[in-house]
């Protein structure tokens, strides 16, 4: 989704190094061995560095705000369009390794408790699991069907919180029907086939679109937005962080699916680390880096599809989980430049040749 010209350098500075960290996390993820992951700094590091999802997600919500088109039709179209990428990096992913190349690491498919030759449901199952790109996706649907109704930011902070409080309420909830469940999984499902239900991920999108509506009514104030942004993720950190110290199971779960507190304490997170972004930007000078990270914020869908496709590709070559710490950095570094390298020769492609064209969700 493109922004106008009142763009926000530490917002797309966040998101681009979210790009870089989402390399690395994956990285780790697929090819650390358990004591890497587990048992070193490093490992735990990364893994720390992976919660910063809810920063992607609330700069989708800014971003649509001060996107040229909001219409309800346009906003459909996007959802749709995103939802056939989500769809299309899984059969990418998955099925091309697994049933095209035959190079998928037998301990991978191990790892979900099967054996190869997968059988037609356990393909169905990875071609539809649920990722990012389905939250933003529906998100972007929901944005388009509630638009029309709910104008008041206030009101969009208010469904916020509905869906934040009535996550892990409605959290497993299924009609055992076959479809139907499916679709209640990507709603507020518990299980792995969905890594990010709607409920509680989607309230960062709302934080996001009720911090740029708050940001449009200021006239583009830059100095009001990163102050309240900073005011309001404290007080969020506080409220999220007491509610995960009196029951952490409830508040927190296993990330990919949060409770009312986790949710809290990951928006106010990502709002103090735009605030003290925007901090170090203006006590700095402009340089290639900030570059580089504003370049990958503009293509953060397209770079995300060409990580992960790489870095399942690559478990043909490397194999799954059997590096050390220092294996994993060298891939690390290797990933990241080779998903720079295409997403370079992309851009450099006509754009009729696109197989996807849009810049950032």
């Amino acid at each position: 989704m493109e922004i106008e010209q009142n763009r926000l350098q530490a917002i797309d500075v966040a998101r681009g190094l979210s790009v870089v960290v989402m390399v690395m996390v994956h990285t780790l993820w697929m090819y650390g061995d358990v004591a890497t992951q587990g048992g070193t700094v490093f490992g735990t590091i990364i893994h720390i560095l992976g919660k910063g999802t809810a920063a992607f997600l609330v700069a989708m919500g800014i971003s649509y705000i001060l996107s040229r088109d909001q219409s309800v039709l346009g906003t459909l179209k996007r959802g749709v369009y995103t939802l056939g990428l989500g769809y299309m990096m899984n059969a990418l992913k998955f099925i091309v390794p697994i049933s095209v190349f035959n190079s998928m690491p037998e301990n991978f498919i191990a790892a979900y408790s099967w054996s190869s030759p997968l059988s037609l449901s356990q393909l169905n199952y990875l071609l539809f699991t649920g990722d990012i790109l389905q939250l933003a996706g529906f998100s972007l649907i929901f944005i388009a069907l509630i638009g029309h109704f709910i104008k008041n930011k206030w009101g969009i902070f208010v469904l916020a919180l509905m869906m934040i409080f009535s996550s892990k309420v409605l959290s497993g909830l299924r009609l055992d029907i076959s479809g139907v469940d499916y679709l209640l999984d990507l709603l507020w499902g518990n299980q792995y086939n969905v890594y990010f239900p709607l409920f509680p991920w989607m309230a960062c999108v709302l934080f996001g679109l009720f911090i740029g509506m708050a940001y449009k009514e200021k006239n583009y104030d830059q100095v009001f937005l990163y102050q309240s942004l900073g005011l309001s993720g404290v007080c969020m950190m506080l409220l999220g962080a007491a509610l995960c110290f009196y029951d952490f199971d409830y508040h927190f779960a296993d990330f990919f699916h949060l409770g009312p507190g986790g949710a809290i304490y990951l928006i106010g997170f990502t709002a103090v680390a735009y605030w003290g972004i925007d901090w170090v930007i203006r006590h700095t000078k402009p340089n290639r880096f900030y570059t580089l990270l504003q370049y990958c914020s503009q293509r953060v869908t397209s770079m995300y599809i060409i990580q992960w496709v790489l870095i399942c590709w690559g478990m043909g070559v490397f194999g799954y989980q059997t590096f050390s710490t220092l294996g994993v950095i060298a891939l690390m570094l290797l990933f990241l430049l080779v998903t720079l390298l295409i997403q370079y020769l992309k851009d450099k492609l006509p754009q009729r040749h696109y197989w996807f064209r849009r810049k950032a969700v």
